[in-house]
């Protein structure tokens, strides 16, 4: 897949979304670098290396470590949470 035909926009200094860490997950799994991934996605390189470091997580009895970005939207929503804020359209009870 060409990286100009799936360029998203992502306005600087906001959060990523679910929807970008499925973006990162799926780029991995097609073995890209963090580097291409972070222009693909508009973010810096650091933003992507950071959640990956956040979304990883341990299969087969701890034998393989890979991101996923379900765990890493938890980890968001929980950091979020435990700091005072409330992310936007989740209703945590």
């Amino acid at each position: 897949m060409d990286l100009l035909n799936s360029i998203t926009y992502h306005q600087k200094g906001k959060h990523l979304y679910f929807e970008e860490r499925v973006i990162i997950e799926i780029r991995l799994k097609d073995k890209l670098s963090p580097n291409k991934i972070a222009l693909e996605i508009g973010v810096a390189l650091n933003t992507v290396r950071n959640e990956i470091e956040r979304g990883i997580v341990c299969l087969y009895n701890g034998k393989v470590a890979r991101y996923k970005a379900s765990p890493g939207q938890a980890a968001y929503e929980y950091n979020m949470y435990t700091k005072g804020k409330t992310p936007a359209g989740v209703a945590i009870t």
